[in-house]
């Protein structure tokens, strides 16, 4: 079965790409989802390029946010009625192909209608479309999920590792024997000292080695005081949260002392972006407080589970 292709535009929900792209991973394997046309050679005709990709896949994801109908390029045209336009490229060369194409509605955007689209996108108004929001974000995943999966296969299970109840061979078999033959010669002796000698038995037996805690790994791992202590809070940092909202995300402190994530248009975090990878100068945080109620409809700190109640938490533990 062909892989899902996420159609995007970056300064409109590259945010909500990324995330959904992470989570579509791991439900359809790394081989299945791709989302950004790349390598393509200085000089070569990216139409063609773009529907090789394209027609390599069986669903299109048109990611839709607030500015991707009136996104304009520097010269203010907008970049729908480009016709090299990427966007618009990509969705034209999956409806020609008949592929199933998924308009997904994210930052409370709302299906174009066909007099808002150009020639070859016109039909992506009578496709059903699929709507991911942040405070319900893995109820609506699960949604679209079930519905790709009608075109994609999940990815195969881990096989269970092995269990300590398995057919030992002859080779191995006759150690074991005299080993608990051993044993029980052993514990035969110290029975029969006992009764012999009962002031030399030991009342009661030694307390048993307590099992050790296995460390954590880079996946269990959430946060450390030590991994933050000499990294002024103003600074962005990053850290791996746990469900519901997980998954990898940059933050920092602002100076109300309000936290804020990652963002491009202070509307989705960037989740699963480094720090590193992120566009400094171009971020405009997510405040956590009133700016995160005006959006979402909650200031973030009042849900348990919430990245902003669990930053407040964990400073919180470590003051």
């Amino acid at each position: 079965m062909r892989a899902i292709f996420i159609s995007y535009r970056r300064d409109d929900t590259e945010g909500h790409a990324g995330r959904l792209f992470d989570d579509l991973v791991k439900h359809f394997g790394p081989d299945s989802v791709f989302m950004d046309v790349a390598g393509i050679e200085p000089g070569v005709d990216f139409r063609p390029v773009i529907e090789q990709h394209v027609a390599s896949c069986g669903v299109l994801l048109a990611l839709i946010g607030k500015n991707w109908i009136d996104a304009r390029d520097p010269s203010g045209r907008r970049r729908l009625d480009d016709p090299s336009d990427f966007v618009r490229l990509e969705t034209a060369a999956a409806l020609k192909r008949n592929i199933t194409v998924v308009p997904v509605l994210v930052q409370g955007a709302t299906l174009p209608k066909p007099d808002q689209l150009p020639e070859g996108v016109k039909e992506l108004a009578y496709r059903n479309a699929v709507e991911l929001t942040h405070t319900r974000w893995d109820s609506d995943l699960n949604v679209l999920v079930k519905a790709l999966s009608r075109h994609v296969a999940p990815r195969s299970p881990a096989p269970a590792p092995p269990t300590a109840r398995r057919i030992l061979k002859p080779a191995t078999l006759l150690p074991v024997v005299i080993a608990l033959l051993l044993a029980l010669t052993g514990v035969g002796a110290y029975v029969l000292h006992n009764r012999e000698n009962p002031a030399s038995s030991v009342i009661g037996e030694p307390k048993k080695p307590a099992p050790e805690i296995p460390k954590p790994t880079e996946q269990t791992k959430i946060a450390e005081p030590s991994d933050h202590k000499n990294i002024p809070d103003t600074e962005w940092r990053s850290l791996n949260f746990p469900p519901p909202n997980a998954g990898r995300l940059a933050f920092k402190k602002m100076p109300d002392g309000n936290w804020a994530c990652a963002s491009y248009d202070q509307h989705g975090c960037l989740w699963g972006v480094e720090i590193p990878d992120l566009k400094l100068n171009e971020l405009k945080p997510l405040v956590c407080g009133e700016m995160h109620l005006r959006i979402w409809g909650d200031n973030g700190y009042d849900q348990p589970g919430h990245w902003c109640n669990y930053l407040k938490v964990l400073a919180t533990q470590h003051q």
